[in-house]
This record gives structure tokens, sequence and C-alpha cells, in this order.
């Protein structure tokens, strides 16, 4: 299978959005309303392109921390658990989950086969694999993963990822003897959202972050029309928000299709309007996104 840097993933980060609170008897404790306004994403690397944004781009009042990193994550390495090449410690979604508290988890998987192979309930990544057998691994792990943020009080997003560059085939090249992944194809929407339909009370298909990177159809673009924001990467009326090329489902590199994606997930879970674009561009500004080339590195 080829890979290239763009194909390394990253999975899991939390964001904790914090806000004051009286713990007077009978009303909201700290602790409470803290809960109250924490997100925990599991994601891969796209989730991880997006999360600066997210972090600087996160409602007023609130705090956003990054909990754990690890490079070719699957739902199956979660739910399994896995070593923070970092630091040495074993690091998995419940040991997550019990530190965050979340009121809200938001999947953002692409489909990547995942590190821990069959041992750990993953897809053996080193032979060709179908869809139906990536499908086979990420249901039950998604499963697991969902009913314990229930069990704890959080709801559930099961987020549409970036629709794949149509440019790049999907699966096992025989003539190649490559296996281009199945990150992205309009399948995994679709699973998602059936997914989702089994437990309409506390799980929910959401496509905020794949929308805001192409169309309400989910159908690719390499471009998006300029906002405010982004008149640094602007390139008559259109900004690039994929990396495009050969690559299947990445942001692109300079961040701006990051903001897009931030802005539309937050929008959604939390109910928030879209901030000003000046606020956005000063939030940009302070992390390098979506920044002229000289100031992006």
């Amino acid at each position: 299978m080829k890979r290239s840097w763009l194909l390394v993933i990253v999975p899991l980060f939390a964001l904790v959005l914090t806000s004051c609170s009286s713990s007077s008897p009978g009303q909201a404790t700290k602790s409470d309303t803290i809960r109250a306004r924490t997100l925990m994403i599991v994601g891969d690397s796209v989730a991880v392109q997006a999360s600066a944004a997210l972090t600087h781009l996160a409602p007023k009042g609130t705090v956003v921390s990054v909990e754990a990193v690890r490079g070719g994550s699957a739902p199956c390495d979660w739910v399994h658990g896995l070593t923070d090449p970092a630091t040495g410690a074993h690091v998995s979604f419940s040991s997550v989950l019990a530190k965050v508290r979340p009121a809200a988890v938001a999947f953002l998987f692409t489909g990547n086969p995942g590190l821990g192979g069959p041992s750990a309930g993953c897809v053996n990544a080193n032979e060709p694999y179908s869809f139906s057998q990536l499908l086979a691994s990420y249901e039950p792990a998604l499963t697991s993963m969902a009913d314990q943020a229930v069990a704890q009080g959080a709801q559930v997003y099961f987020e549409a990822p970036p629709p794949r560059n149509p440019a790049v085939p999907p699966g096992w090249n025989a003539e190649e003897s490559a296996d281009g992944g199945y990150q992205g194809v309009p399948q995994m929407a679709s699973f998602y959202q059936r997914l989702a339909s089994t437990h309409p009370t506390h799980w929910h298909y959401d496509d905020s972050a794949g929308v805001a990177v192409s169309t309400s159809e989910l159908a690719w673009r390499l471009t998006l029309p300029c906002q405010a924001w982004s008149e640094h990467r602007c390139a008559d009326g259109q900004v690039q928000v994929r990396v495009g090329g050969a690559d299947s489902v990445h942001l692109d590199v300079q961040g701006c299709g990051a903001i897009f994606l931030a802005l539309a997930v937050e929008e959604h879970i939390f109910g928030t309007a879209q901030p000003d674009p000046r606020s956005v561009a000063a939030a940009a500004a302070s992390y390098g996104g979506c920044q002229e080339p000289d100031a992006a590195h």
C-alpha cells in the first residue's frame, strides 16, 4: 500500500469548553457547568488538521484542551487502546472519556484501516481489504464508544468526512499493487447516517464537517468562495480548502479549509452563530492559519 506523509493519520483530541457557574445549593456546580460546555472529538488527520482552528475559534469564554494524538488510527484502535509514542502511556477512548467527561462526543473518522490490525479488531492493512470489511471493523468499535459516551450522559455525533478527491481511485489497484484506501468515499457518510439512525435519541448524524469544505450534497470541491477572513489566500474570488492532486481526503496545508470546518462543526453542535469575520481573521492570525505564504510557516 502506497503511503505519503499526508496519509499519516492522527486520531484523538478533546475540546474542553468551560464557563463559570455558582456552586450554591440547588444550582449547577462549576464541574457540572464545565461538563455542559464540553465537546470531545475523536478522529484522524483531518480532525487534527482542524484542531488549531477548533481551539482558537471556539465560542467566547471556552477553553480547548488537546488530549492525545497518534498516527494511523481508526475506531478499532481507540476501543482496543494504544501506546502514546511521546509518553509511552497506554491511552484509550474509555480513559480519555473518563478524564474529559464531555457533554458531547463527535467522531470524525475518514476511513483509515487502523494501526492495530486484526488483533485489535481492525482490518489487515498489509493485504487487500474490501470496503465492507472496513465497515465491519468500524461498526462494533464505534457502537462500543458511542454506548460508553451515552452511558456517561453525552450526546454522540457521527461526522460525515470531507468527500474524497475523485482523481484518486479508492480500494485496491491490482495493476499497481497499491491500496488507495477508502477515506472520504460517499459510502462513509451513508454508513454514519445509517448508524446514527439506530439510536435516534442520543446518536446523531452530522454532515457539517464534510459540507463545510465541499457542497451541500457532499460533492468534491478544491476551492470555495473567499470569505472576509481568507483574503490572504484568495485568488480570483476563490480560496483553496483541500490538498487536491494525488491526495485523497486532506484539507489544504494552509489551514483555510480547517477554518471552514471548525466554524461549521461548532455552530452545529453548540448552536452558536457564525462569529464576526474580524474575530475569525484575528484568531487565524494568532496561530498562522489561512495566512500569506510567508506568515504560515
